[in-house]
């Protein structure tokens, strides 16, 4: 398998920046308004929350990765799950409307096993990864 043709989708920077950004802010805002200690213990959870996010999509950025064989995906915290393409039973994009707005991810099923990955994880729209990955399975 040459690196040519693996194709990997990744967190894009601009998010773990912004989770970061958030988290420091929330730091900030509890140690300086905060008058209680519930609302201060919550938002340094979140600040802690996010930081720990942020610090996975810097470690393992790559979520996706797919080549003529099948696809790889991120597992866990930081583990990666192989699976030929003969294994999948189907690949979709999962469009919702949610009360504040729509959310689309890229739904990837195997078997017992079910992945959801949206645009911030893959850095691309889910349905140009749906496409690609549609042609690597193919091989057309």
């Amino acid at each position: 398998m040459s690196d040519e043709a693996v194709r990997r989708w990744r967190v894009p920077i601009a998010v773990p920046v912004a989770k970061f950004v958030v988290a420091g802010v929330l730091v900030v805002a509890v140690v300086t308004i905060a008058r209680d200690l519930v609302g201060a213990v919550l938002g340094l959870l979140v600040a802690g929350g996010l930081s720990l996010s942020g610090l996975r999509d810097v470690l393992v950025p790559v979520r996706l990765e797919a080549d003529a064989e099948g696809v790889t995906v991120l597992s866990g915290l930081s583990g990666r799950r192989r699976y030929p393409w003969a294994v999948i039973d189907r690949i979709r994009v999962d469009r919702r409307r949610r009360l504040l707005g729509r959310s689309t991810m890229l739904e990837i099923d195997v078997d017992d096993d079910l992945y959801f990955l949206t645009q911030y994880e893959l850095g691309a729209p889910p349905a140009e990864v749906a496409e690609e990955l549609a042609t690597f399975r193919t091989g057309r």
